[in-house]
């Protein structure tokens, strides 16, 4: 018996280095793709992460002592909002979404990426012509319909502009 016992611990103790090599190896650290510099943009985020459900008079407040305008601070949390980088709530608080800061895109590249799906969604269904169009159906008003949807005021100028009309 002590054949076994002494077996199973040995296979038990490589089983456990296993799976702290594994661990180590699931762990990696993220290495940022651009250089980070300490700028309105940087601090507001760091804020906002830092301090989540604030609201944007407390973070303005808050990173004026720092310096900052907080017209910059307001049009960043805007951006942070578009861009997927912070949530607001009902309550117009603030709370980071993202882990780390990324720098925000330029919106003009979005739209002329925008742009560019469309010109391609218009080549897709360019082929197809009057095919592609779905039929509307059409309805039609019977005069009693006109009539009896009219107030008496309208009814009347309506009498009188067909009498000047068709004269009578």
């Amino acid at each position: 018996m002590p054949d076994i016992k002494t077996a199973l611990s040995g296979i038990l103790s490589e089983w456990e280095l296993d799976n702290k090599q594994q661990e180590k190896q699931v762990k990696t650290t993220y290495v940022p793709h651009f250089k980070v510099t300490n700028n309105v943009t940087r601090a507001t985020f760091d804020f906002v992460k830092n301090n989540p459900h604030q609201s944007c008079k407390t973070i303005c407040a808050a990173l004026e002592k720092g310096g900052y305008k907080p017209s910059s601070i307001g049009s960043l949390l805007t951006q942070f909002v578009k861009n997927g980088l912070c949530a607001r709530d009902a309550n117009s608080n603030y709370t980071a979404i993202a882990h780390e800061y990324t720098p925000i895109k330029v919106r003009k590249q979005l739209k002329a990426k925008q742009a560019k799906q469309v010109i391609e969604k218009a080549k897709a269904t360019r082929g197809q012509g009057i095919a592609a169009l779905s039929p509307q159906p059409t309805w039609v008003k019977r005069e009693t319909d006109i009539i009896n949807s009219l107030s008496l005021m309208q009814a009347r100028s309506l009498y009188d502009a067909l009498k000047k009309i068709f004269g009578g």
